[in-house]
C-alpha cells in the first residue's frame, strides 16, 4: 500500500500534464529556432548546403511534427499555453511552398515567431 503522502498532490504543483505539455512548447520552440538559425546561417552564406541541404530539411519536420503534436496538449491536458500555436500551423504550411531564395520565404517563417514566444511565455505561468 502506498502513503497518502506519496500519493497526494503537492500545494502548489503543476496540474496534471502540465509539465509535460510545457516540455513539447519548449522542444517546439527551440526546434523553431534552430530550424530559423540554421535557415538564416544558410541564407548569409556562413554555411554552404551543398551536402547538407537535408538538414535544414530535416529541422523542418522536427519542428512540424513537435509543433502539431504540442498543439493538441489542450486536448488531453490542462494546459492552455500551446493554443498559442495554433496559428504557427499556417506559416508552416506555406513556407515549404514559397521560393527559398525570395524574400517571402523568411518573411513566412518569422511570422510564426510571435505564436512561439506567446506559447513558452504563456506555459512559464
Amino acid at each position: 500500500m502506498v502513503p497518502a503522502s506519496r500519493t497526494a498532490r503537492r500545494l502548489g504543483a503543476a496540474p496534471a500534464g502540465r509539465i509535460p505539455a510545457r516540455r513539447l512548447v519548449t522542444a517546439a520552440a527551440l526546434a523553431y529556432v534552430a530550424n530559423c538559425a540554421w535557415g538564416t546561417a544558410v541564407a548569409v552564406r556562413l554555411i554552404r548546403t551543398k551536402r547538407l541541404r537535408v538538414v535544414h530539411h530535416g529541422l523542418f519536420v522536427v519542428t512540424a511534427t513537435l509543433t502539431g503534436v504540442a498543439a493538441t496538449t489542450p486536448l488531453w491536458t490542462r494546459s492552455r499555453a500551446a493554443l498559442f500555436l495554433l496559428p504557427t500551423l499556417v506559416p508552416l504550411s506555406v513556407a515549404p511552398r514559397t521560393d527559398p531564395r525570395s524574400g517571402a520565404h523568411w518573411q513566412v517563417a518569422v511570422a510564426a515567431a510571435p505564436s512561439y514566444l506567446g506559447a513558452v511565455l504563456a506555459g512559464r505561468r
